[in-house]
């Protein structure tokens, strides 16, 4: 196993569970704690997971030829990067405008990210999910 797998399973993982905090916080309150912990570097997870998924996806560019030989390998793969930007692309807006602030670039992706913002818990469990999926196929 790559080291890229092993990111990838981590990044899954965290963004899922910051993804479905809400539903986690409501369903078990001693669950706040930790939960508010891995919030407070949300935005960084976010803005790891941004960067980590357009590599990904330059990656799976460069494997087009790929698609030929394993089309459902391919398309999970494709599935997973997709997920990954948009639930941190929603998580590191705020890093990013702190960053880089104000501006054209970062209001447009704030508008973007906002229209994301309703499907965090789906992107959330879909992350886990694929995280899952990572695991079984490792196995």
């Amino acid at each position: 196993m790559s080291s890229m797998w092993f990111v990838t399973l981590v990044l899954l993982i965290l963004l899922g569970i910051l993804g479905i905090a809400a539903l986690l916080r409501e369903r078990n309150a001693n669950l706040a704690g930790p939960l508010n912990q891995l919030q407070s570097v949300e935005g960084w997870i976010g803005l790891v997971g941004l960067i980590w998924g357009l590599i990904g996806f330059l990656h799976l560019l460069s494997a087009m030829s790929a698609f030929s030989y394993a089309p459902f390998h391919f398309l999970i793969g494709l599935l997973t990067q997709f997920v990954v930007i948009a639930l941190s692309l929603i998580l590191s807006v705020p890093a990013l405008k702190a960053l880089i602030g104000e501006n054209g670039f970062t209001k447009g992706l704030a508008d973007f990210s906002a229209r994301l913002a309703p499907f965090k818990a789906i992107l959330g469990v879909v992350c886990l999910v694929l995280a899952l999926w990572l695991l079984v196929r490792a196995f």
